[in-house]
Parts: C-alpha cells; structure tokens; sequence
C-alpha cells in the first residue's frame, strides 16, 4: 500500500501522500512529474539557504512551483504572494518576479528583520489581497493545509484518472488550497494556468481535455459568453469568488454541464462546496461547523469553527492566534438541512428604508441586465430619500449602454429601496491581482461622485 492509499485509508501523513504523488504537472510549455518537482525544489532552497522567511513572489513557472513544493513538504517557512506584491518587513528574502532572493542589505535593518522573524510562527503563510482594506499576513500550519487539501479531494471524488485545469492563481488560498494540493493528492494530471486569459484559457480546453476545471466569474464571464455549446469530452467547473447573475450561471451550466461552487477564505482555507449546479445550498466539509452568529436566525452573519484553520494573522500588529469562532464578516441564509448560502459581505450592506440592502445581490442583479460586464456598487457621502446613497460604477460589456437604460432596467426590476442613486460607466474598472474588483480604489475614485 502507497503512502497516498494509506492517507486515503488513515486520514493521516498527507505530507508523505504529497511527497510520493504520481501526478505529472504541466506549466508554461513544461511537464514534470510531482516527484521531479519536488526535488528540484530541494536543490533550489539550497541557493536559498541565507533566507530563513522569504517571500515567493508570484508562482508562475516550474522553478517557482517547486519551490513551493519543496517548502509544504520539508515544512520550510515561506510567504505567498502576488508577483507585484511589497512583502511585510518581516520577510528576509524576495524570490521571483524578477527578483533575487536577498536578504535585507543594511546590518540595522538585517537586525531588525531577524527580531521580526524570531517573533513570527512558523508555517507557510499567505499575504491576502487587501480586497476591502489592507493586506493581512496569516500562517498556515502544512499539515493542516494538506488536511483540507484532503478533504476537497474527497468532497469532490478526485482521482488519477482526472484532469484538473487550474485558471487561477496559485499564491492565492484558493489556487493553492482547493485546487492544486487536492490535485496532487488525488494523483490527477494538473495543468496550470497561473496567468490564464481566454485565448489561453479556450486553448487549454481543447488541449488538456480537463475533466476538472478551477476558475473565477471574472475569467468565466468571458468564456461563457462566447460559447454556445456544452464542452466535449463533459467538464465539470469548479467556481469561487464574488457572485455571479443568474443568466451566465445557466450558461456555465450549459457549457460545463456540472458547476460546483466553493466558498473559503484565506483565514480559513476551503469552507463548503455545493453540489453539482446548486449555488445556493453550500455544505460544510467534514468537521467545518458554519452556525449563525445569532441563534436561530436565517440570515444573519456567518461564523465558522475549522479544524484546520490557519494559525495566526497579523495586519500591521504582531501575529495574533486565530479564533477558535472566527466571524467570516458574511451574511448568510441558513436552511433546515444544514446548508447555507452566501448574500455578501456585512460591511458592505446597508439599512436603506428599513430594509437590508446586500451590494453583492444589488451586483448580481445589475450584471443580469443587458450591455452590463460588471457592476460594483458603493456608498456615498451623503444620504438620500431612502437612507445612505449608493452609487454603482459599470463595466459596459456594449457601447450602447446608456445611463438613461440603466435607469429603466432599475425601475423595472428593482424595489424602490434597493434602486442606485447614481450611475457612472467605466471603460474598464481596476482589479486585484486575484481578478476580482479593486473595491478601495473604486470607492476612493467616485465617492464623491
């Protein structure tokens, strides 16, 4: 019996089942096998060894991969990041995008940046894409990371036979966590896309022939548009990431044929994961407990206990232990059997005429009318007949679309409450690295209108 089978049967020493993974993986142009990789990460930390916490600056080819490996299975302390990315002061080295690994140059500040460390846990940790705010660093101990790893695997029936496409970045929770690890463990062929648009995207499909496919709304929207026929041989499409409106779902159902929906955090790794094409019934993996922060509420904030949660996090303050409870900052329905839906974020929902506004469902409804790409909706400075005012900044998807027409489609399908007091149209709106919104940038750009 392999070291996978036995972790299968056991539950236990997923490093070793990383470690003697039989899958090969294919990355800009290269294929290598998992036990390849790993060893040529080995050999690179040894270039490495001056750096006791350095940071990983976008995993974008073999060599940065298997550094990555190398450092989940032997344990080494290392920091995701974005390629464009400031590293924390707190790391002592910068490998990739360009850079050499280094360490800090002036003897004061080698000092200071030794002080840091020797106060930081240990782990791989992952700098957080600062969607609301700014950027946190949080540990994750290997060993829990491959043991929710492991559980997706089993949510999701991975295995040899399968084909896993991967469309999104791996310095990312998500891409790390949900969809390469999970793959490794299962022993599938893993095809990376860290980069991915939809020229790349279309000629992976038709390359790799996945039977896995790990994407996001954004890169999806522009795939799903453009096709009008299910993919051949069936794929099933793995989604996480901000909402999407009811017609491109059914679309991505049409391609995909089985569209199943995560929901995680980088605090937390992988939460829930629905069944196929039911968005709005998560379930918990085995052990996670999602509950109500208010008994018996159904639809209030969302509060998690994971049993392989990250282990510390730190914004600008030393790090600090996670929460046994940790408050997810989301508003979700409850249901009877025990699985929820997610509505959006609490702290960007607003009291308008008595009523609860979610700006994520006020989103997904402006992204179902026509000639609209992408809606990000936001408070304004000042209030209105209804409460606080909002504004929503759209990404026309034709140039035909009109302030005038968005006026109408919201007096046609939206109640009054929930109606935008203002409208403006962007070309095109500013992104994360992660794809997703820049939400502080939009908001500091048209607050004040």
């Amino acid at each position: 019996m392999n070291a996978v089978e036995r972790a299968r049967r056991t539950g236990r020493d997923w490093t070793q089942a990383l470690a003697d993974s039989a899958s090969v993986v294919h990355l800009g142009g290269e294929s290598i096998s998992a036990k390849d990789l790993l060893a040529r990460g080995r050999a690179g930390w040894r270039a490495h060894a001056a750096c006791s916490f350095p940071a990983l600056r976008g995993i974008g080819d073999v060599d940065m991969l298997s550094l990555l490996l190398a450092a989940i299975v032997d344990r080494r302390p290392v920091l995701l990041c974005a390629a464009d990315a400031t590293p924390p002061a707190v790391c002592d080295g910068s490998i990739g995008a360009a850079a050499e690994a280094r360490a800090t140059d002036a003897p004061g500040e080698r000092a200071s940046a030794t002080g840091e460390r020797e106060r930081c846990p240990d782990g791989l940790a992952v700098l957080s894409s600062g969607t609301l705010g700014t950027p946190k660093t949080i540990w994750h101990d290997p060993r829990d990371l491959l043991a929710t790893a492991a559980l997706v695997m089993r949510r999701l029936a991975l295995g040899a036979d399968d084909r896993v496409l991967v469309t999104v970045p791996l310095h990312h929770m998500y891409g790390l966590g949900a969809a390469l690890i999970p793959a490794l463990l299962a022993g599938a062929q893993v095809h990376l896309l860290p980069k991915a648009n939809l020229l790349s995207f279309n000629d992976a499909l038709r390359a790799a022939a996945p039977s896995w496919v790990y994407s996001t709304p954004h890169l999806l929207r522009t795939l799903v548009q453009r096709k009008q026929t299910a993919i051949s041989p069936p794929c099933s499409l793995v989604l996480a990431g901000d909402g999407i409106p009811e017609p491109l779902r059914a679309q991505a159902q049409l391609v995909f044929q089985r569209v199943f929906d995560l929901y995680g955090s980088s605090e937390l790794g992988v939460i829930a994961i629905s069944g196929p094409n039911q968005p709005r019934a998560l379930h918990p993996l085995d052990g996670v407990r999602a509950f109500a922060a208010e008994a018996g509420a159904a639809q209030t904030r969302l509060l998690v206990r994971h049993p392989h949660a990250a282990t510390h996090i730190a914004q600008t303050d030393a790090p600090i232990a996670l929460p046994q409870a940790w408050d997810t900052g989301d508003i979700a329905i409850f249901h009877h059997e025990g699985g929820f839906a997610i509505q959006g974020r609490a702290d960007l929902s607003l009291n308008r005429a008595g009523k609860l506004l979610v700006l994520a469902d006020l989103e997904r409804a402006i992204m179902a009318w026509p000639g609209v790409d992408l809606a990000v909706a936001i408070a304004l400075d000042e209030d209105s007949a209804a409460g606080k005012a909002i504004a929503v900044v759209i990404q026309p998807s034709s140039p035909a679309l009109t302030v005038d027409a968005l006026k109408r489609h919201a007096a046609d399908t939206l109640p009054v409450f929930a109606r935008p007091d203002r409208y403006a149209l962007a070309a095109e709106l500013p992104r994360l690295s992660s794809g997703k919104p820049d939400r502080n940038t939009i908001t500091k750009d048209y607050r004040h209108g």
